[in-house]
Parts: C-alpha cells; structure tokens; sequence
C-alpha cells in the first residue's frame, strides 16, 4: 500500500481510487490518471515537483475579530412577494402581474393545473413527517431554502426544497455533497423524494460582504478558506461554477483551541463535473467570466477562481485602505491577474497557484499593520539567493581604496565612496532562478532544457547566448518565466531601464513573491538615475519590511537611507537585520554586524559621522569575531571618519603601515607608506621656528 506523499500530509496509506483518507487528496503520482494505471518510464523522469502547502498566509492573521452572531429575521407576513412565486409541482413562474393587473395569490398553474395559494408563508408545515418550517430563507431558480427544524436531530437544519421537474438538478446536487467532507463546504445531511427536498446543514451566519471595522487581512483570510474548499473540490472532479458572496456564509466557531471567524461554501445547485463540454448556464453574471470567455463554453477550475477573484475584488472595495501600502498594490495586482479578460492564459490556473500568492499578499499586508507580523519563509517560485548583495558593506573597505587615496592639504584624504551599488554582473549571479511550476501549463521539458541553457551562458557573462537560448524555449508572451530571463538578460548588458520593464511584468504576474521587488530595486539603484532613488528605497523597504531576514533587500535599504542623510534609520537596518539572522541561525550575520560598524562610521558626501557614532563603532569592533585583516581596516575607517571631524591625520597615518602588511605587491605597498608619509603633519626645522617667532613679534613703538 503506498504512502500519500502530499507535502505536509505523509500519514494516511492510498486507497484504490488514488486518494489519502487523512488529508483527503488525490495523491500527486496519480493525479490525471485511472487509478491502477502505470505512469510510464519517461513520465516519471520528468515529473514536476510538488507544490509547498500554499495555505501559511492563514497562520498570519490572528483570530480576534469573531463575527456577532446572526439574528434571526422575523417571519415574513402576508403574500409572498411576486419574485418568489414558482409552482411547487413545475416550478413555472405563477401568480405575477400581467399588465396593470396584479399578480394573484391564489389559484391555478396554467402549465399543469395545480393550485397554489401564496397569501400565507409555509411555517408551521411538517414536512416528510420530521422538518417542522420555521420561516423560508431565500429562492432562486432551482428551488426554495427554507428553515427547519429536524424533530428526530433536535437542531435546525435548511430543506432545500426542489419543483419536481428539477428532481434530477436536486439528484446531482445530492450526490456531489454526499461524497464532500470539509469545513469550509457546507455538510449534507439527507435525501427527501417528497418535495424533493435536500436536507442540508443550516450555517448561522451572514454573507460574506465585510464589515465597516474588518480588517483587509481578515477578509483576505476567508478567501484563502475558500481557495481551500475549492481545491478540495477540483482534486474531485467538480466545479462549483456559481462563488459569490452570497453564497460564502461566514459565522463564528469556538472550539478547544478558542475562537475562529470561519466561512463556508453553499449553494451547489449549478455543481458540474470536470470535463464537461456543456456551455455554463446556471451563473451569476456579475461574478462570471465575459460570455466570450472559453470557460464559459468549455469551463475549468479557472472558473471558480475567475469568480472568487471578482468576488474579493467586490469586497475589499468597500474596506478602508491605503493606497501606498505595498500591501494594497500587491492585492491590486493579484485580483487584476485573478480576473484578466484581456489575456485569459495569463490567469490561475489552480486554486493552489492562487493562494500560494495570495498568502503573499496577506504577508505584505500585515508587516505594515499595527501588530507588524513579519516571517521569512522560502519561496515555492524562487530558488534561494546565495549572496548578500551588499555592494561592499559586509566587508572591510577594500585595499585598493587606500592605495589610491590621496592627501589633499587642509582637506586631509580623497577617497573612494564607502560603498557601491551591485554590479550588473553580480546582481545577475545572485537573482535566484525560477523554480519548476506544477501547475503551469506553459512549462514543458524542451522550455527546461532551453531554460537551463540559458542559465548557464548568463553565469558565464555571455548575455547574447542567454538570448538565444531563451528564443529557444518558445515561452508565451504572457509567460512571466521568458520577462524573467529577459531582466537577467538586460541586467548581463547593463541596461538597467530594460530589465525593469521585465522585473515589472513579473512582479504584476507575481504579486506575492518578494524576489521580483527586490530585482526592481536593484535595478533602479544600478540605474544612477537620482529619480529613481525614492523607487529604489521603496522596493527595498518592501521587502526589509515583509521579510527582515532577506539580507539583499536590507542592505539596499540601509545603503539608500545612508545616501539620504539618513545615518540612524541605516544603522537601525543593519542591526535589525543582525539581530534577524542572529535568531533565525541564518548565513550572513557577521556581514550584518560589520556593515552596522560601516555605516556608522562612513564619510559621504551627503551625511558625516559625529564623535558618539564613531564611539560606538569602536566599541561594536570589540565584540566582532572577524579576522585581523578585517578589524584593522574597520579601525583604520573608524579613524579616518575621526580624522575628519578632529582635522588631525597623524594618528591615521601611523594605522596605515599596518594596513600595509596585507598589500599583494611592493609597489601597493610603498604606495600606502607614500600615503601615511603625506597624511603626517610637516617637520618644522629649528631654523623656522626662529623666523616664525622674528615674524610674529609685535613691532617696536617709537
């Protein structure tokens, strides 16, 4: 018996139908085949690796919002309103308005001559001799929902109560809830011929549509249950083809683990299978795709997701957000994708795909929230980054800014910048690569293999060849895969501009993922542009902000604060992303703490140490475990910002000899002795301090 191999399940043995009893999906060697069937030999040595469990952006938001209970309406007196008279045999519309004459209450259906009388509502009427009516919940095309109470269960319970002539709608409907076991679907509790009637389980709760005092991550929270309940469902070969927020009921739940705001998914009255050819007919137009739309003729899952999107698109219009946060320009870009008519291919292909961004955009929302949830967790589109990015900081100043240092007279020292931006090169080598999507279409074993092609001639510095190899893979425009690759491509050129218009196609594809904002400030800061300044701090505090453990981004980040003037909020990066790495046990530490001495210490243009920074330097020095080479020349810096404040160079100039002993030539090294000589104060000869003294004294008055 094979064990399910789900990522984060792994306990429940696969029964004949190729499912796990314990998480109750289809195991992914099985998934698009009969059960007992073989995957070929060629299949399994190009299967696609599993996709990480995409629901963690739920564990960010904290359950304290739990929704009032639901009051229980009084039940409607008089007639039934016209809207909502159907035969209960047929389920013809009868008793409207025809002309000026009103609609009648009682009489006859012309199309199969039962009576009906609508002057009173149905409460009190038992039907199948158990379900006592209360009140009717609502109507709609295929049946009435009404209130009950179930006299054998003692609770209440929903009859959904079908016209006869809809007895095989109700059939269908019946059997795709009997097989559904999950908590955000509502749960079907019997089968009733007469009426028919469904017997399902009565959720007291209200709507989705949120609250004026909801918050966005809440909201968002419920949409990711529903991508859940909708992957549940897809796993089993069924669309639910009508998600609204009318049918999403959100209600209040207290368990052993205390109090949870909870939704779940009714209303499965236009429930199809997967694969079938039959056009939609059973819709809500305000939530559907377009009519030219091939879901609607040939629907998939892409469906459901397609009408979830234009459902939170609904809600959180109506919420209070800023436009600023990065979070709300995340979600902008993640519905836009959701709901693109323009290029239907480029939409969620799986309710996984969906949330794995989803739970993207909840990361971004609540880092900038006032309870700051922050979580460094591994990309399940990018593989990691394997270097800092620190253009300079993690490190000692290099031996070559002393060397061609220069003294300068009163000025002291000429110098090189502390720091720099990424090279282009090195910024290429340190963007991780695409990771294998099990869920995109787009991706074939020739795409790989071009792909990886390509990989391998941009870390040889061969841009041209990565561009050919690229054309190779025949990706799709709208493939955000090949606007990748072309970022790397402009960025190996050095044609920064370029490869942001491609970081930027990827960032909209990828709302969620961190990785494309950090490429866009990279390149903005690679640019030079003094414009583009504020857009490299913006992306970089993004992702500092979201994942304070992504080294790359934080150093970014303290780098543009330091050009700005802005000394203590660069150190307090540094330092936040040390203590970050500290905690996590993470590579990259002692970078961080080195960088901290840096900018406390550097001289710029635009922002000159003062003595308490540079006492603190000193003393964070102590406390570094770097090598010698590294801690001479963090003293040496420490002194020059000294220098600059005090004017006085002589204690610099007898640092530098010591920094010498690391130079690789001689002529390096009589060039650093050149510079200490230059930075001593001049010898002044005996000679001249006579004539000094003859000089300055005060004439003689007659």
């Amino acid at each position: 018996m094979a064990r399910c191999n789900r990522p984060g399940c792994g306990r429940g043995d696969i029964d004949s139908q190729g499912y796990c009893p314990a998480c109750g999906r289809r195991s992914l060697r099985d998934r698009g085949r009969a059960p007992g069937q073989v995957r070929p030999a060629h299949d399994a040595a190009r299967a696609l690796p599993a996709r990480p469990e995409p629901w963690w952006g739920l564990g960010l938001v904290a359950a304290d919002t739990i929704p009032p209970p639901a009051q229980e309406p009084a039940q409607a007196r008089g007639a039934v309103p016209e809207e909502a008279r159907f035969c209960g045999n047929c389920g013809h519309p009868i008793g409207r308005a025809r002309g000026s004459a009103p609609g009648r209450v009682t009489g006859f259906c012309r199309n199969c001559g039962r009576p009906f009388d609508f002057t009173r509502a149905d409460a009190g009427y038992v039907a199948a001799g158990r379900y006592k009516i209360r009140r009717k919940l609502g109507a709609g095309s295929f049946g009435t929902a009404l209130l009950a109470h179930d006299h054998n269960l003692g609770t209440d319970v929903v009859l959904k109560k079908m016209a006869p002539a809809d007895a095989e709608t109700a059939r269908l409907e019946r059997d795709a809830l009997a097989g559904l076991r999950h908590d955000s679907i509502v749960r079907i509790y019997g089968y009733e011929p007469e009426g028919p009637y469904l017997v399902l389980e009565y959720v007291r709760g209200t709507p989705l549509p949120a609250r004026a005092y909801d918050r966005l991550e809440v909201i968002l929270a419920h949409g990711l249950q529903i991508l859940q309940a909708l992957d549940y469902l897809h796993e089993r070969g069924l669309l639910h083809l009508d998600v609204k927020p009318e049918n999403i009921i959100r209600f209040g739940e207290r368990d052993a683990g205390g109090s949870r705001d909870r939704v779940r998914l009714i209303d499965f009255g236009a429930v199809r299978k997967l694969g079938s050819p039959r056009p939609v007919t059973i819709y809500t137009k305000a939530y559907a795709p377009p009519p030219a739309d091939r879901e609607r003729s040939f629907p998939t899952p892409g469906f459901d997701l397609f009408c979830l999107g234009t459902t939170l698109r609904q809600i959180c219009r109506h919420l209070p957000r800023n436009p600023g946060d990065p979070g709300i320009e995340a979600l902008d870009r993640l519905l836009a994708r959701a709901t693109d008519t323009r290029l239907p291919r480029r939409r969620f292909v799986s309710a996984r795909q969906f949330a794995e961004q989803l739970s993207g955009v909840i990361r971004q929302v609540v880092a900038v929230s006032p309870a700051r949830r922050q979580v460094t967790r591994p990309s399940a589109i990018f593989g990691s980054m394997t270097a800092t990015l620190d253009g300079g900081l993690g490190k000692a100043r290099p031996l070559s800014h002393w060397i061609t240092a220069r003294a300068s007279g009163r000025r002291g020292l000429e110098m090189a910048p502390p720091f720099a931006a990424p090279r282009p090169g090195e910024a290429v080598a340190a963007l991780p690569a695409p990771l294998a999507d099990p869920d995109e279409p787009a991706m074939t074993p020739a795409c790989a293999t071009s792909l990886a092609e390509c990989r391998a001639a941009l870390r040889h510095g061969r841009p041209g060849d990565a561009e050919h190899a690229l054309g190779q893979a025949r990706l799709p425009e709208w493939f955000w895969v090949g606007a990748w690759y072309g970022g790397l491509i402009g960025l190996a050129r050095g044609d920064a501009p370029g490869a942001r218009e491609f970081f930027s196609a990827v960032r909209d594809a990828l709302p969620g993922e961190l990785i494309p904002t950090l490429a866009l400030g990279v390149c903005a800061e690679i640019g030079g542009d003094p414009d583009q300044a504020d857009e490299a701090c913006h992306c970089y505090k993004t992702v500092a902000d979201t994942a304070p453990a992504l080294g790359a981004a934080a150093f970014g980040l303290a780098r543009a604060h330091l050009l700005a003037g802005r000394r203590a909020e660069a150190v307090d990066t540094a330092e936040r992303l040390a203590a970050e790495l500290q905690e996590r046990e993470l590579r990259f530490e002692e970078e961080a703490r080195i960088a901290t001495v840096r900018l406390l210490s550097a001289v710029t243009d635009t922002c000159q140490p003062t003595l308490a920074d540079l006492e603190r330097a000193r003393e964070l020095t102590k406390e570094l475990s770097a090598a010698p080479e590294t801690l001479t020349g963090l003293r040496a810096e420490i002194e020059y910002g000294m220098s600059t404040i005090t004017g006085e160079w002589l204690a610099l100039s007898e640092m530098i000899p010591e920094l010498a002993q690391s130079a690789r030539t001689k002529g390096e090294f009589f060039a650093m002795i050149d510079l200490a000589s230059n930075l001593r104060p001049p010898v002044e000869w005996w000679w001249q301090r006579g004539f000094r003294r003859i000089r300055d004294r005060p004439p003689v008055s007659a």
